[in-house]
């Protein structure tokens, strides 16, 4: 049974890995050609429009994914009742939007953005219409579907916003691309799933009752990820918010790309287990383990690389993304642990709290922005980070207190890696700080880190798996690609 579990999560971030990473290589290619047609302020401007998109998004998510992944879909009607309810809650959302348009222009001292604002609110009504059927893929651990869905809007999508941005050159390049890839994906998700939704209220009480507060949770949970672009539109011009919006784009990408698709068949699996409480704690410290396990080291990575990959990947007009990647890179490590409580929580019924700690978040990040009185994008994403290693603590302590985790299997999980990726920080800026090609530099950066932490990791190896016992799975699989020797 545990081999079946650990083989559906692996499948869910084998094909959420392989979306991710071809999307990656699209939109690489695609952020290379338009950073040098389009301005800071483009992507500014276009950053801070996608906040509201995806925030009214967020306030009308009713948990569709979520629900089906965690109830019984035998009848066909539960599925229709709750793409009816996404669809209405979408098409309110959509409205608010439009209407939100002059305040929002206001709010930024952009008059552009009204125009902006009134295109852009037909994203989330399109996106309403997604076939909810594709999420019983997912629910049979059937992670191909949605891949080849993410694959075919994002190819498209980019390849239209490169064109828009040869003719126009402008942040509307962006808008247009967004736009197309939310209609593809709701087209594609239709050629790949026979079901056809209907309108249907029957269950909608029902869901409501569990609806509800995956409502609540992923509205508070985009705001909690995302406020501070709502604050930067108020503290800092176009051309600033772009360099913060930039910087967090990049020093996450490891998250986004790669941390987030190993948990992605998490949810799925740990559903299974969630009355089996014992079972569920022991996939969850192993989960906790790999996760920590390649979060540090990639957190410190970003740091240290950051300088040498904006001059050769942005260029010398973004050099002012450089302190914020620096910055924020290191909250990829607060998101991972969260990112496992928010599993836990939420099929524990324990949304309230999850509720209660975004909260938390939002307030100390609003306070922190508007108290320090800074008003550049460096000063302000190191506020960040100070907010988020307080709220790791926060993080750190819900998983003692409330999950019940034993504090001898959680510190060292964190701690080890941490210590073993902040000797290879060092170490990556003592070859970095001798080399004067930014493009040498950033080579063997890469190089350097990686060979550290792996020779670090190997030489502790009879050690670390007497610590953290969850590295055993790590030694066997390392044992398939390299021969190395089985330690008890």
């Amino acid at each position: 049974m545990a081999d079946q579990y650990s083989q559906a999560i692996f499948s869910g971030a084998k094909w959420s890995m392989m979306t991710i990473w071809y999307n990656r290589c699209i939109g690489l290619i695609s952020t290379l050609v338009l950073v040098r047609l389009l301005s800071p302020e483009d992507y500014g401007i276009a950053g801070f429009t996608m906040f509201f998109v995806y925030f009214f998004i967020a306030l009308s998510t009713v948990g569709t994914k979520r629900y089906v992944l965690m109830e019984d879909m035998t009848d066909e009607n539960k599925l229709h009742s709750i793409w009816s309810l996404n669809l209405l809650f979408r098409l309110v959302s959509a409205s608010f939007l439009f209407l939100s348009a002059e305040w929002v222009a206001i709010y930024t001292s952009e008059p552009e953005m009204a125009t902006v604002i009134r295109v852009v609110s037909m994203i989330p009504l399109i996106l309403a219409f997604h076939n909810v059927g594709m999420d019983l893929f997912e629910k049979n651990f059937n992670f191909k579907m949605e891949t080849m869905m993410l694959m075919v809007a994002k190819t498209l999508g980019s390849v239209c916003t490169i064109a828009v941005a040869l003719v126009i050159g402008n942040y509307w390049a962006l808008i247009a691309g967004v736009i197309l890839m939310a209609v593809i994906e709701v087209i594609t998700s239709y050629i790949l799933c026979p079901f056809r939704p209907r309108w249907c209220t029957q269950y909608w009480k029902e869901q409501w009752i569990i609806s509800k507060w995956l409502y609540l949770v992923s509205v508070s949970g985009y705001l909690r990820s995302r406020v501070d672009m709502l604050l930067l539109g108020n503290i800092l011009n176009s051309r600033n918010v772009g360099f913060y919006n930039m910087g967090q784009e990049f020093s996450w990408l490891p998250f986004t790309d790669f941390l987030a698709p190993m948990n992605h068949g998490a949810f799925s699996v740990f559903s299974k287990l969630k009355d089996q409480d014992n079972l569920l704690k022991e996939r969850l410290y192993s989960q906790m383990a790999l996760l920590m396990f390649l979060a540090m080291p990639v957190s410190f990575g970003v740091c240290a690389i950051a300088e040498d990959f904006v001059y050769v990947v942005l260029g010398e007009k973004w050099i002012g993304v450089i302190p914020v990647m620096q910055n924020l890179s290191f909250l990829m490590i607060v998101m991972t642990l969260y990112m496992l409580i928010q599993t836990v929580l939420i099929l524990k019924s324990r949304m309230p709290l999850l509720f209660q700690c975004d909260c938390l978040a939002i307030l100390l990040v609003i306070g922190s922005f508007y108290g320090t009185g800074y008003d550049d994008p460096d000063s302000l994403s190191f506020v960040r980070l100070v907010v988020g290693g307080l709220f790791l603590v926060c993080v750190i302590l819900i998983f003692l207190l409330v999950i019940r985790l034993q504090t001898s299997r959680v510190l060292p999980a964190i701690l080890v890696p941490f210590f073993i990726s902040l000797w290879m920080y060092f170490c990556v800026m003592a070859v970095v700080s001798e080399i004067e090609s930014h493009l040498w530099g950033l080579l063997l950066g890469i190089a350097t880190g990686v060979f550290v932490y792996a020779v670090s990791v190997l030489g502790l190896l009879p050690v670390l798996i007497r610590v953290i016992p969850e590295y055993r799975s790590i030694q066997t699989k390392l044992g398939k690609i390299i021969r190395i020797p089985m330690f008890d």
